[in-house]
């Protein structure tokens, strides 16, 4: 086959190549020398370039990994407070329970505080039946302008019944007017309608705690003519079997405008939790109109 006139004998490139490889392979190691002082003296000199190049690198890379990081940070976060939710319900119960229990020896300390105050002397004295307590929240305001009352989430299925006083933790609410089979209607000390037999300071003073639909209440009739230091201490007489005796009620306020008032030891702004006392059923009054008449030995029979 005739050779082309326009191509290089590959030979001729190899015998041409060899001069350029030789050296290469005689300065290889002083370029990479070379190099390699270059930038370390470039690494040495620019580093306020560098710092910069790596800043903004890390400005367009941190918004990033922060929306990666975010779905972590938010898992994290939820599971602490799941956590934290279940401490506080186990501490919310505790706390419940240990605040009924002190509630329920406030209003025993404050009866028996008064009892013990009226009767210092007296022997073989009958402290009555053992109290109920029934633990309530009130959850509706039934009243309006002119009357003061709650709507409580206990009634007969809990054991509740018209008549039962109504607590808190400071003092008298009320006392339970209706009752349904889950729910019961309190009439307030301070409604309009609310007549309550009490006793003020020692010694004991009798008068009526009248409620006038206002936050504190009237003193009317008081027994006899005392005067009535501000701060003296009032509780239920007992009187009219509407309220057993020795509850707190609240003391006396001051005299505005001829009215002595008192002021509640209630909040009424705060009324949330409650406990109905039962002492046991009332003593029925005894029927004398009904009862038949008592015969008589007869007197002027002769021997």
């Amino acid at each position: 086959m005739a050779r082309r006139p326009d191509l290089i004998p590959i030979d001729d490139l190899v015998d041409a190549s060899r001069p350029i490889k030789a050296l290469l392979r005689r300065f290889a190691y002083l370029l990479l020398i070379g190099v390699a002082v270059t930038l370390i003296l470039i690494g040495k000199i620019e580093t306020v370039l560098i710092e910069r190049v790596r800043a903004n690198f890390s400005d367009v890379v941190a918004p990033v990994l922060e929306l990666l990081s975010e779905p972590v940070r938010l898992a994290r976060t939820g599971a602490e407070h799941v956590v934290d939710l279940a401490d506080l319900i186990e501490e919310n119960e505790r706390l419940t329970q240990e605040n009924a229990r002190l509630l329920q020896w406030r209003i025993f300390a404050k009866k028996l505080e008064t009892e013990n105050q009226s009767l210092k002397g007296l022997l073989r004295f009958d402290p009555g039946p053992k109290a109920r307590f029934i633990s309530a929240r009130a959850i509706a305001d039934v009243g309006g302008a002119f009357a003061r009352a709650i709507l409580l989430n206990v009634g007969e299925s809990k054991g509740v019944r018209v008549g039962l006083p109504v607590m808190t933790g400071e003092g008298l609410v009320g006392r339970v007017v209706h009752v349904g089979a889950r729910t019961s209607r309190v009439l307030l000390l301070t409604d309009i309608n609310a007549r309550t037999p009490v006793v003020i300071g020692d010694p004991p003073v009798r008068a009526i705690l009248a409620g006038d639909n206002r936050d504190n209440p009237t003193l009317k009739f008081i027994d006899g003519d005392v005067v009535l230091e501000a701060g003296a201490l009032i509780v239920t007489s007992g009187h009219g079997g509407v309220f057993p005796p020795g509850l707190p009620v609240g003391v006396i306020a001051g005299e505005v405008e001829g009215r002595i008032l008192a002021q509640t030891f209630v909040d009424w702004r705060n009324l949330a939790y409650v406990r109905l006392v039962d002492f046991g059923p009332a003593e029925q009054p005894i029927d004398t109109l009904n009862q038949p008449p008592v015969r008589q030995p007869p007197t002027n029979v002769q021997p």
